[in-house]
């Protein structure tokens, strides 16, 4: 598998997280979008930015952005695995 580069389109769905909330509002199996970004993240791997093709609600918060974190030591951005999905209402900065 090639790198996870800006540009490239990606579908997001529920892995072993059989209802995840970003999968709700509104009911999908998936969400599919276009990475914009890549900011520094919480772990040393930088977080994807990926702006949706359709707004979607959380529980206080609609948006079409999502920040995608790694989850697992050694994950990289060319392998398929579980991610954590942020919801956000703006492009966020580059900062962690």
């Amino acid at each position: 598998m090639k790198p996870l580069e800006i540009g490239d389109r990606i579908e997001i769905y529920g892995g072993y997280d059989y209802d995840p909330l970003f999968l709700k509002k509104p009911r999908a199996n998936k969400r599919n979008g276009k990475v914009i970004d890549f900011i520094e993240g919480q772990n040393t791997a930088k977080a994807a930015v990926v702006r949706l093709e359709n707004v979607i609600f959380g529980n206080n918060l609609s948006g079409d952005i999502v920040v995608l974190e790694l989850r697992y030591l050694g994950q990289t951005w060319a392998s398929q695995g579980p991610v954590h999905v942020e919801l956000c209402d703006f492009i966020p900065e580059n900062k962690a």
